[in-house]
């Protein structure tokens, strides 16, 4: 009997620099969380964003979307990537991390990532890209 497709609860989604999972424990590591991100010139490809989700109450394989959009949506989305998850349990957490390479943001302002889960959505994080006025100096 097939399982009823269900979205998962969202119980953290946070930007980073980087995630790390210790293939040893399973834990993830969150490190360097952002709220902006900082550009010298624009259109910018930023080299790497983490984005970790901890899901729950989910059923069996769900898939999962993630988009990066400017929060007006009046440009193509940065990006839109799809996965599939597992819920071997509905009781069960489950953790996923995305590593999104070369995003490129064609000028600054306010973006948000967008998480959805077996076609509905699920929360968004918004962030600013935002010039540096003095890419040069620390």
């Amino acid at each position: 009997m097939p399982v009823e497709q269900q979205p998962p609860e969202v119980l953290a989604l946070v930007l980073a620099d980087y995630v790390h999972r210790d293939d040893t424990t399973g834990k993830f590591f969150i490190l360097g969380t952002r709220a902006s991100i900082g550009a010298a010139t624009f259109p910018f490809q930023c080299p790497s964003l983490s984005v970790y989700a901890n899901l729950s109450d989910g059923r069996g394989e769900t898939p999962l979307r993630l988009r990066v959009i400017d929060v007006d949506e009046t440009r193509e989305p940065v990006l839109e990537f799809e996965t599939t998850v597992n819920f071997p349990d509905p009781t069960e957490e489950v953790d996923v991390a995305f590593r999104l390479i070369d995003l490129v943001f064609p000028e600054p302002g306010d973006y948000c990532v967008q998480l959805y889960g077996a076609g509905q959505f699920l929360r968004e994080r918004q962030f600013l890209v935002i010039p540096l006025e003095n890419p040069g100096n620390p």
